[in-house]
């Protein structure tokens, strides 16, 4: 140190001295591993007022590293991220974000390191081919969604990448990905426990949980990234004692949520991801978390194991209720036992544990010992394992893992499921995947079109628009260069948390290594990408894990003219979000008032809606749906000819054109027959190509209010309300 009294620093400035001492100054420091010299580092103590403004500048940082938590509790409760609006949502909050801390940080870009770059540098590549792909599938709207998506995730990584890395900031960061992702699971967990106090919708496969995010298999892999990183503030003898006690009481309530989800993916996920981190971390407090969480965790599933009323359709008859309120009371008991147990061993285990620096190293004949232990272990494995049947066993499961069927119950116990190797029908998506980037491997049919390909070649009927496979989807949509891109993201971020996790902070970073791994693996069988409620906080720990530690430099300190040149980039940036938000924002208004057959109210909106982003079909459909109803059918065909030219691979578009064809009394049998070639398992298309088989317009005519009355029933429009 130079002995000079520090400037003030800007807001979330990575570097404030108070936010790099706050370890030592709490006495909470990190027993896991050394503290770096460097951290110690004396503040500014001239004047209340440069007090003030470090003191501002620890609060917005301790408040960024806090956001992906607070954002993982807003999309949890609007469907996941799922549909476009609210990507564009949290996008455009994290624009506002990066742009002050451009303008306002002493040295915004402090974080940023090679390996970051490497990251930011695939995803940006990734998020400019999602755009240019709408020119070749022909279909700018699909790539404008895919691009906002992708978009999103760029700006967390480049927000958390420009922050320096210290373990303050990963700590921070750390127990807010685990309140936010507590307040949601516990949520979801206490309308299956307590409906009477909590009460929601029957939802799509009720047996299963899913709410509040809308799909089960998310809620999964939230709950298991949730247990991996409270298993770790549990561990972590740096932590303080109060977040090690409550990581430990919410463990149980964590697993349970896993458990009613019935995701065996997120379920193996989970357990790989703990077994990754007790490897890599090696916190000296496991056997103190161990000990609290594991007893506790194994009663509360056991009761929820017993509990077979609250997997049914309906878990809220009066006998699923009192087992519901059984499990309840079981639940609270565990709770209140780990955290009692964790709070004794925090005061009899922890110091013996803290102390031991270093583990005795083993004599010669303790290693041999080990080591002839070790090979008579695998010795009686293999034989065991041979004895036993098991290659017999693994290839009959493996075998009906590829087959690609469902899986099956008996007498409808979903907890059968839990020893069922089937992949619940995920073969046939992937076969479509693999299809379709044999046809176009070089670019890919586009962002957003495997719905189509599923469409016109499935084997079997279903509403289908991801290929539950981040990298089969990717192949076929982006071609070899978006699979690449993505490898490289994944890479380097998986590469990067491997190497740090050898360096002093092991321990935190063992943690975020385990969280990559778990997203990493369950996003190859399942939408993760889609979902950014358990995404985004894979970005946010890429950025923030690999961006600059120590205080070696300030990286690149742009001069006055960059930050505005940089802040105007950022204030054009979020016409896209705007746009998205105003047009679905309306859409979602024209939908429910088409279906409510009140097209004063839907024309208008859907107008508006094409004001706010004139490249999807959907209002044009509902502009033409609502001139037909008006007897105006000559405008409809104006209105779902637009429609056809924003979707042209979409058998919707040329569907809804029959529609309006026929209701004018023109001849709708060509544009019906490509509907049903384009989707020829969908039985509207099938429908509609039997009913204006005939030659007459008179006939035509009559046949379209029939088909268009079935249509309006039906689910299996991409215009009906997200509500339905």
């Amino acid at each position: 140190m130079d002995g000079h009294v520090r400037e003030p620093v800007g807001l979330c400035d990575g570097g404030s001295p108070i936010t790099q001492t706050l370890v030592q100054r709490s006495g909470s420091g990190n027993y896991d591993a050394p503290v770096a010299n460097d951290m110690a580092i004396g503040v500014d103590t001239r004047g209340a007022r440069d007090a003030s403004v470090v003191s501002l500048s620890e609060l917005g940082l301790i408040g960024l590293m806090l956001l992906p938590g607070g954002l993982i509790v807003f999309l949890g409760f609007n469907a996941g991220g799922y549909f476009p609006g609210t990507p564009a949502v949290v996008a455009l909050v994290l624009t506002q974000i990066l742009l002050v801390r451009i303008v306002q940080a002493r040295h915004p870009f402090e974080g940023l390191a090679s390996t970051t770059l490497v990251a930011i540098g695939a995803l940006a590549c990734y998020a400019a081919l999602t755009l240019a792909s709408g020119i070749w599938s022909h279909s700018m709207s699909r790539a404008l969604i895919e691009f906002d998506r992708a978009w999103l995730y760029l700006l967390v990584l480049v927000l958390f990448g420009t922050v320096q890395a210290s373990a303050d900031n990963l700590r921070w960061l750390i127990r807010g990905l685990v309140l936010g992702v507590s307040i949601v699971c516990v949520s979801g967990l206490m309308t299956r426990l307590l409906p009477s106090v909590w009460h929601t919708a029957p939802d799509v496969s009720n047996e299963r949980l899913s709410y509040p995010v809308t799909y089960w298999n998310t809620l999964g892999l939230l709950a298991a990234i949730g247990i991996v990183l409270a298993f770790h503030l549990s561990c972590s003898l740096g932590e303080r004692r109060v977040v090690r006690v409550l990581a430990a009481g919410v463990l149980p309530l964590l697993a349970a949520t896993l458990f009613f989800t019935f995701s065996r993916g997120a379920m193996l996920a989970g357990a790989m991801g703990l077994v990754v981190y007790a490897l890599v971390a090696r916190p000296r407090g496991l056997p103190s978390a161990a000990l609290a969480a594991i007893p506790t965790t194994a009663v509360l599933l056991f009761f929820a194991y017993r509990a077979n009323l609250l997997d049914t359709l309906d878990p809220t008859t009066p006998r699923a209720v009192d087992q519901g309120h059984r499990v309840a009371l079981v639940a609270c008991a565990c709770v209140l036992v780990g955290m009692a147990t964790r709070l004794l061993l925090a005061s009899v285990l922890d110091p013996r544990l803290r102390r031991r620096r270093s583990w005795p190293r083993a004599n010669a004949s303790l290693k041999r010992g080990v080591l002839l232990t070790t090979v008579a272990a695998v010795a009686v494995g293999v034989v065991a394992f041979f004895a036993l049947g098991a290659p017999h066993a693994l290839a009959h499961d493996w075998d009906r893992f590829i087959d690609g069927a469902s899986t099956t119950t008996k007498g409808g116990d979903l907890r059968q499921r839990l020893t069922d190797p089937s992949n619940d029908g995920r073969t046939p998506l992937w076969r479509v995947a693999l299809h379709g980037f044999s046809a176009s491997s070089i670019h890919g049919v586009g962002a957003g079109m495997y719905q189509t390909l599923w469409d016109r070649e499935r084997s079997q009927f279903g509403y289908v628009v991801n290929a539950h496979s981040l990298y089969l989807q990717a192949m076929a949509e982006l071609g070899v260069p978006g699979l690449l891109l993505l490898l490289v993201l994944v890479g380097a971020t998986i590469l990067g948390l491997a190497l740090r996790a050898r360096g002093r902070q092991r321990t935190l970073y063992g943690a975020l290594l385990a969280v990559a791994v778990v997203w990493v693996l369950h996003a190859g069988v399942d939408w993760d990408w889609e979902m950014p409620v358990v995404t985004i906080g894979f970005f946010a720990i890429a950025g923030l894990a690999l961006s600059a530690r120590g205080r070696v430099g300030r990286g690149w300190t742009p001069n006055h003219n960059t930050r505005l040149v940089l802040a105007l980039l950022c204030l054009v940036t979020v016409a896209l979000p705007v746009s998205i938000i105003g047009s679905q924002t309306r859409l979602g208004q024209a939908e429910h008032a088409l279906y409510a057959s009140n097209c004063a109210a839907a024309t208008p909106a859907a107008l508006s809606s094409i004001g706010w982003l004139d490249v999807r079909p959907e209002p044009y459909e509902i502009v033409g749906l609502c001139d037909i109803q008006r007897g105006q059918p000559r405008l409809a065909l104006t209105a779902m000819r637009e429609a056809r030219s924003k979707d042209p691979r979409s058998w919707e578009t040329y569907y809804a054109l029959a529609i309006a064809q026929a209701s004018a009394g023109m001849d709708p049998r060509a544009n019906a027959e490509l509907a049903l070639r384009l989707n020829p398992l969908e039985p509207l298309t099938r429908e509609a190509a039997k009913e204006f088989r005939g030659s007459s317009p008179t006939e035509w005519v009559t046949r379209a209010a029939i088909v268009r009355a079935v249509a309006l029933k039906s689910n299996d429009l991409s215009i009906v309300p997200s509500s339905y």
